[in-house]
């Protein structure tokens, strides 16, 4: 059966640091891709892949990492205006 992949199973890399999601997904013999066709995930925390974890999949196959910004991220660094705080001076 020339041309054949063997078949590997989606690792779930959910809740990860895209840096961290793209190393297992490589290893699982996957490529790391981000949404609408970019070449790389953003960096952030991995919110939602495809295909989804355990489902089977052919070496070289692309899987989708989807990221937002996690906890430490530029927009956790300034301090909350008194607009975006939920606690306001009486």
């Amino acid at each position: 059966m020339r041309g054949r992949r063997p078949v590997t199973e989606v690792p779930d890399v959910v809740g990860l640091g895209a840096e961290d999601a793209c190393d297992i997904v490589r290893r699982a013999g996957l490529v790391p891709r981000g949404p609408e066709g970019e070449p790389a995930p953003q960096p952030g925390v991995v919110v939602a892949q495809a295909p989804v974890a355990g489902a089977g999949s052919t070496r070289g196959d692309e899987v989708v990492l989807w990221t937002q910004l996690g906890p430490g991220s530029e927009a956790d660094l300034r301090p909350p205006t008194p607009s975006d705080s939920a606690l306001q001076p009486v």
